[in-house]
C-alpha cells in the first residue's frame, strides 16, 4: 500500500482496494497508471501479469514490470510486431551505419584542408605527394579544441 489509506495506480485504474500484499503497489504509482498499467491491463490482462509477478522472485519483478510495460505499449503502438519492429529498425540502421561512415570518410578525404584557425591539419601533402590523414580521435579533439575556442574567445 502507497500511503495511510491511499491505493495505489493499479488498485485506483481498477477501483478496488489497495491491501498491504497488493503486489503491483511497489512498481505502479497513481501517476503511471493512467499511461503504463492501462496499457499492461490491455494488453495482458491484470490477472495474468499479477500471476506473473508472484511466480518471480522480489528481485526480478522490477525489471518484468518494465518489460511488460514496454511490450505493451509497443503492442498497442503496432499489434502484429509490438516491440519487434522497434528492435528491427534499429538492427537496420546499425547495419547502415557502415556504409554511411564510409560515405562520410570519403568526403572527408575529397575535402580535406588545413584548418585555418590553428593551423593543423586534417589531411597534408608530403613530398611524395601522398596523402596523409589522421585518426578520427585526432580530427575530433581538434575540431572539440575550435569549437571550445571559437566560444570562448
Amino acid at each position: 500500500m502507497t500511503g495511510l489509506g491511499s491505493s495505489c495506480g493499479t488498485c485506483k485504474f481498477l477501483r478496488r482496494k489497495c491491501s498491504n500484499e497488493c503486489v503491483f503497489a511497489p512498481y505502479f504509482c497513481y501517476d503511471d497508471a493512467a499511461n503504463y498499467f492501462a496499457a499492461v491491463h490491455k494488453v495482458f490482462g491484470a490477472s495474468n501479469v499479477s500471476k506473473l509477478l508472484l511466480h518471480l522472485p522480489v528481485h526480478n519483478r522490477s525489471d518484468a514490470v518494465v518489460t511488460i510495460s514496454y511490450e505493451a505499449l509497443a503492442r498497442i503502438r503496432d499489434p502484429v510486431f509490438g516491440c519487434v519492429a522497434h528492435i528491427f529498425s534499429l538492427q537496420q540502421q546499425v547495419a547502415s551505419l557502415p556504409e554511411e561512415i564510409e560515405v562520410h570518410i570519403n568526403q572527408m578525404a575529397n575535402h580535406a584542408v588545413e584548418i585555418p584557425s590553428n593551423g593543423n591539419l586534417l589531411a597534408g601533402k608530403y613530398p611524395d605527394d601522398e596523402m596523409q590523414f589522421v585518426s578520427m580521435d585526432e580530427i575530433m579533439n581538434t575540431l572539440y579544441f575550435q569549437d571550445e575556442q571559437a566560444t570562448t574567445g
